[in-house]
Protein backbone atom coordinates (compact mmCIF):
# COMPACT_ATOMS: atom_id res chain seq x y z
CA UNK A 1 0.00 0.00 0.00
CA UNK A 2 1.61 3.51 -1.34
CA UNK A 3 1.53 5.90 1.57
CA UNK A 4 -1.06 8.98 1.01
CA UNK A 5 0.48 12.74 -0.45
CA UNK A 6 -0.04 14.78 2.74
CA UNK A 7 -0.54 18.42 2.21
CA UNK A 8 -0.45 21.15 4.60
CA UNK A 9 -2.37 24.14 4.39
CA UNK A 10 -2.07 27.60 6.02
CA UNK A 11 -5.73 28.77 6.79
CA UNK A 12 -4.74 31.93 7.34
CA UNK A 13 -5.85 34.92 10.34
CA UNK A 14 -9.75 35.13 8.38
CA UNK A 15 -9.98 31.06 9.56
CA UNK A 16 -10.94 31.40 13.37
CA UNK A 17 -13.36 28.73 14.42
CA UNK A 18 -13.67 25.40 13.58
CA UNK A 19 -17.13 25.73 11.30
CA UNK A 20 -14.85 28.45 9.05
CA UNK A 21 -11.82 25.69 8.56
CA UNK A 22 -15.14 23.14 7.82
CA UNK A 23 -16.57 25.38 4.95
CA UNK A 24 -13.83 25.90 3.72
CA UNK A 25 -12.95 21.68 3.41
CA UNK A 26 -16.45 21.77 2.50
CA UNK A 27 -15.61 24.15 -0.28
CA UNK A 28 -12.08 22.77 -1.10
CA UNK A 29 -13.76 19.02 -1.45
CA UNK A 30 -16.53 20.43 -4.33
CA UNK A 31 -13.61 22.39 -6.16
CA UNK A 32 -10.98 20.21 -6.46
CA UNK A 33 -12.73 17.32 -6.14
CA UNK A 34 -10.72 15.02 -3.36
CA UNK A 35 -10.80 11.30 -4.63
CA UNK A 36 -11.99 8.61 -2.92
CA UNK A 37 -9.34 7.32 -0.27
CA UNK A 38 -9.03 11.12 0.61
CA UNK A 39 -9.10 12.80 4.32
CA UNK A 40 -9.18 16.20 5.16
CA UNK A 41 -8.05 17.53 8.62
CA UNK A 42 -8.44 20.22 11.21
CA UNK A 43 -5.62 21.40 13.08
CA UNK A 44 -5.58 23.73 15.93
CA UNK A 45 -1.37 24.53 15.63
CA UNK A 46 0.53 27.08 17.60
CA UNK A 47 3.88 27.81 15.18
CA UNK A 48 6.41 28.98 17.96
CA UNK A 49 6.76 32.97 18.13
CA UNK A 50 3.23 32.93 16.94
CA UNK A 51 -0.35 33.08 17.53
CA UNK A 52 -2.49 29.95 18.16
CA UNK A 53 -4.46 29.21 14.90
CA UNK A 54 -6.22 26.95 12.64
CA UNK A 55 -4.48 24.87 9.32
CA UNK A 56 -5.65 22.25 7.18
CA UNK A 57 -4.58 18.92 5.83
CA UNK A 58 -5.52 16.66 2.89
CA UNK A 59 -4.34 13.13 2.50
CA UNK A 60 -5.11 11.80 -1.09
CA UNK A 61 -3.88 9.14 -2.66
CA UNK A 62 -0.38 9.50 -4.05
CA UNK A 63 -1.98 9.08 -8.06
CA UNK A 64 -3.84 11.79 -7.16
CA UNK A 65 -1.57 14.57 -5.61
CA UNK A 66 -0.22 15.90 -8.89
CA UNK A 67 -3.83 17.21 -9.78
CA UNK A 68 -5.04 17.94 -6.42
CA UNK A 69 -1.81 20.45 -6.23
CA UNK A 70 -2.83 21.63 -9.36
CA UNK A 71 -6.18 22.92 -8.43
CA UNK A 72 -5.16 23.79 -5.16
CA UNK A 73 -2.86 26.35 -6.98
CA UNK A 74 -5.56 27.64 -8.88
CA UNK A 75 -8.54 27.81 -5.57
CA UNK A 76 -5.88 28.94 -2.45
CA UNK A 77 -5.10 32.71 -3.26
CA UNK A 78 -8.28 33.97 -3.87
CA UNK A 79 -9.61 31.61 -0.94
CA UNK A 80 -6.36 33.32 1.16
CA UNK A 81 -5.02 30.03 1.79
CA UNK A 82 -1.66 29.11 1.62
CA UNK A 83 0.46 26.03 0.98
CA UNK A 84 3.62 24.37 -0.22
CA UNK A 85 6.23 26.91 -0.28
CA UNK A 86 4.21 29.68 0.54
CA UNK A 87 2.80 27.98 3.66
CA UNK A 88 3.65 29.09 7.32
CA UNK A 89 4.85 27.37 10.26
CA UNK A 90 1.19 25.93 10.72
CA UNK A 91 0.74 24.17 7.45
CA UNK A 92 3.99 22.35 8.10
CA UNK A 93 2.72 21.32 11.88
CA UNK A 94 -0.27 20.14 10.65
CA UNK A 95 1.49 17.94 7.30
CA UNK A 96 2.93 16.55 10.13
CA UNK A 97 0.41 15.34 12.30
CA UNK A 98 -1.33 13.88 9.82
CA UNK A 99 1.78 12.20 8.45
CA UNK A 100 2.24 10.80 12.01
CA UNK A 101 -1.58 10.31 12.91
CA UNK A 102 -1.08 12.42 16.07
CA UNK A 103 -3.45 15.19 15.17
CA UNK A 104 -6.08 16.88 13.30
CA UNK A 105 -9.93 16.08 13.44
CA UNK A 106 -11.40 14.72 10.14
CA UNK A 107 -14.18 16.95 8.54
CA UNK A 108 -13.70 14.43 5.25
CA UNK A 109 -12.88 10.34 5.52
CA UNK A 110 -13.44 7.56 3.66
CA UNK A 111 -17.16 6.09 4.73
CA UNK A 112 -18.15 9.39 6.32
CA UNK A 113 -19.87 11.41 3.50
CA UNK A 114 -22.43 7.87 3.28
CA UNK A 115 -22.99 7.69 6.88
CA UNK A 116 -26.82 7.65 8.11
CA UNK A 117 -28.64 9.10 10.70
CA UNK A 118 -28.61 6.17 12.77
CA UNK A 119 -26.26 3.34 13.03
CA UNK A 120 -24.91 0.89 15.38
CA UNK A 121 -20.95 1.92 16.17
CA UNK A 122 -19.96 -1.41 15.17
CA UNK A 123 -21.39 -0.54 11.45
CA UNK A 124 -19.92 2.89 11.74
CA UNK A 125 -16.24 0.86 12.19
CA UNK A 126 -16.90 -1.74 9.90
CA UNK A 127 -17.86 1.26 7.04
CA UNK A 128 -15.72 4.09 7.64
CA UNK A 129 -11.64 4.85 7.86
CA UNK A 130 -12.95 5.21 12.14
CA UNK A 131 -10.42 2.91 13.76
CA UNK A 132 -12.39 3.27 17.48
CA UNK A 133 -14.89 4.50 19.15
CA UNK A 134 -14.96 5.75 22.89
CA UNK A 135 -17.14 7.08 25.44
CA UNK A 136 -15.89 10.53 27.09
CA UNK A 137 -13.51 9.07 29.54
CA UNK A 138 -11.92 6.44 27.29
CA UNK A 139 -14.39 3.61 28.00
CA UNK A 140 -14.59 1.84 24.88
CA UNK A 141 -18.19 1.81 23.04
CA UNK A 142 -20.35 -0.86 23.04
CA UNK A 143 -20.31 -1.94 18.95
CA UNK A 144 -23.76 -2.84 19.16
CA UNK A 145 -25.31 0.03 20.36
CA UNK A 146 -27.25 2.42 18.24
CA UNK A 147 -25.13 5.91 17.29
CA UNK A 148 -27.58 9.03 16.30
CA UNK A 149 -25.11 10.95 13.84
CA UNK A 150 -26.74 14.36 13.31
CA UNK A 151 -25.17 14.51 10.40
CA UNK A 152 -22.02 15.53 12.11
CA UNK A 153 -19.08 13.04 12.67
CA UNK A 154 -15.34 14.64 13.14
CA UNK A 155 -13.03 11.96 14.58
CA UNK A 156 -9.72 12.43 15.32
CA UNK A 157 -6.61 10.91 14.82
CA UNK A 158 -4.70 9.99 17.70
CA UNK A 159 -1.90 7.68 18.42
CA UNK A 160 -2.02 6.51 14.95
CA UNK A 161 -5.75 5.59 15.02
CA UNK A 162 -9.12 7.65 13.93
CA UNK A 163 -11.04 8.10 17.04
CA UNK A 164 -14.18 9.06 17.33
CA UNK A 165 -15.03 9.93 20.90
CA UNK A 166 -18.99 9.61 22.11
CA UNK A 167 -21.11 10.64 24.79
CA UNK A 168 -24.24 9.00 26.52
CA UNK A 169 -27.56 9.48 24.63
CA UNK A 170 -31.32 9.27 25.35
CA UNK A 171 -32.54 5.89 25.12
CA UNK A 172 -29.70 4.10 25.86
CA UNK A 173 -28.03 5.33 22.54
CA UNK A 174 -24.91 7.14 21.59
CA UNK A 175 -24.01 10.56 19.92
CA UNK A 176 -20.74 12.33 18.61
CA UNK A 177 -19.15 14.60 21.34
CA UNK A 178 -18.73 17.59 19.36
CA UNK A 179 -21.92 19.19 18.71
CA UNK A 180 -22.67 20.08 14.94
CA UNK A 181 -23.60 23.59 15.85
CA UNK A 182 -21.60 24.54 18.97
CA UNK A 183 -22.66 28.26 20.71
CA UNK A 184 -19.87 30.46 22.20
CA UNK A 185 -19.94 29.61 26.36
CA UNK A 186 -19.04 33.31 26.62
CA UNK A 187 -20.08 35.48 23.67
CA UNK A 188 -16.30 35.82 22.40
CA UNK A 189 -16.81 34.43 19.13
CA UNK A 190 -14.95 30.74 20.06
CA UNK A 191 -15.96 27.50 19.17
Amino acid sequence: MTAPHVIGIDAGPHIATLRAADQVLHRLADVLPLPAGAFACTHRVRPPGERPGLALSLAVPAAAAEAILDGLGTVAGPAGLRFGTEAGAGAALAAAEHTGRDGGRAVYFPGGAELPGRLTVGELLAGTAIDAAEVLGGAPADPDTVLITRSHVRPEWVAGRLLLRLIPALGGTYVPFETPDPHPCCGAGHD
